[in-house]
């Protein structure tokens, strides 16, 4: 039986040769260029589903893990604001002790310390990271705290000076503020003063934040606190403390009233300083669970990626090999094709 292959057949024969090379060449330069397995659903069959869901999972902690970073942000920055806020009104602290015991009772000096701490305070309180502030609460997108020292006036400054002439019948600035006595004074400072700093007061005229701290998950299992609020009952009482000293007409009164105010404001400041103290340890763990909670992330992600791996990476020298084999083996058939292209039977006759 005779067999006749024609030019045209062999030429053809070659050409699907040549594509099916340049395929596999596609294929194999995507796997040296990235590691990877280039068709995963042909590779991985029936495990193309497991290696999905690694995928998902691993996609999830790279989230957790980004989120967390943004978290950690806020903490340190908050944190910083803590310590702005506790040595100020240390320092503060300290200066009414000293003017109780003789040492620099400047009254306007002192005045001048306790304006520049509220100031301070308010600050700190509506401190913001894009956006975010941080002291907010879940009310991020609206400054906590408005200036008490604002033009017009703000609701917190208007309701202190509601309450000093429901007291006295006087404003601050009134000379008929030097007749106030010590027990009118202890009063007023009990009395129609503290409301503005409780609770429901702070909120009604001085704060728009939440009460309610924001939270995060942390890491697949766990959600957690990540802020505290500008309501904290360290804050009032170091706003308290301030508001006290710089807007109670302290350059007018007379003496025993006066030092009815350095003593309230002292005692109150110091009550506010242990309770800022404890805040400031609750922001610390705050800050080790987002710690910790990512020490376990990139556990996960590392255990995840050598699973990840484990289906989807191939041997870069097998790759590479193979890569160099195929262009051999495509260059060769450039090459039979060329010669067969220049088969004819006119040659030969």
């Amino acid at each position: 039986m005779v067999s006749i292959t024609s030019t045209a057949s062999l030429a053809n024969a070659l050409r699907k040769t040549i594509v099916d090379t340049q395929n596999q060449m596609s294929k194999a330069q995507v796997e040296v260029s990235t590691g990877r397995v280039a068709d995963l659903g042909l590779a991985l069959g029936g495990g193309t589903a497991q290696d999905v869901s690694l995928g998902v999972r691993s996609a999830d902690l790279s989230s957790i893990t980004n989120s967390n970073a943004v978290i950690a942000a806020r903490l340190s920055t908050t944190d910083t604001s803590l310590e702005t806020i506790a040595t100020t009104a240390q320092n503060f602290l300290e200066t009414l002790v000293g003017a109780q015991s003789g040492a620099g009772s400047d009254a306007q000096a002192i005045q001048d310390n306790a304006v520049s701490g509220l100031k301070s305070l308010i600050g700190a309180l509506d401190t913001s990271i894009g956006g975010v502030y941080l002291f907010g609460g879940v009310s991020t997108s609206t400054s906590p705290i408005a200036d008490y020292f604002s033009d017009p006036p703000s609701a917190s400054k208007d309701a202190l000076d509601q309450a000093f002439v429901s007291a006295f019948g006087v404003t601050q600035s009134d000379d008929a503020v030097g007749s106030i006595t010590q027990s009118q004074m202890q009063s007023y400072l009990e009395g129609g003063f503290s409301d503005l700093f409780s609770a429901s007061g702070w909120t009604t005229s001085w704060s728009s934040a939440s009460d309610r701290a924001t939270s995060n998950r942390i890491s697949l299992s766990q959600i957690a606190d990540t802020s505290v609020s500008a309501n904290d009952s360290a804050f009032r009482g170091i706003a308290a403390a301030y508001a006290m000293v710089a807007d109670s007409g302290v350059t007018k009164l007379g003496s025993d009233a006066y030092n009815e105010v350095l003593r309230t404001a002292t005692t109150t400041l110091s009550s506010a300083i242990g309770d800022l103290t404890r805040l400031r340890a609750s922001v610390g763990v705050m800050q080790t669970n987002v710690s910790n909670a990512n020490d376990s992330l990139t556990a996960q992600q590392n255990a995840l990626a050598s699973q990840i791996g484990a289906l989807e990476n191939v041997d870069p020298y097998e790759a590479s090999t193979r890569l160099n084999n195929l262009t051999t083996q495509l260059e060769t058939s450039y090459t039979l094709t060329g010669k067969i292209q220049q088969l004819t039977l006119t040659k030969y006759i």
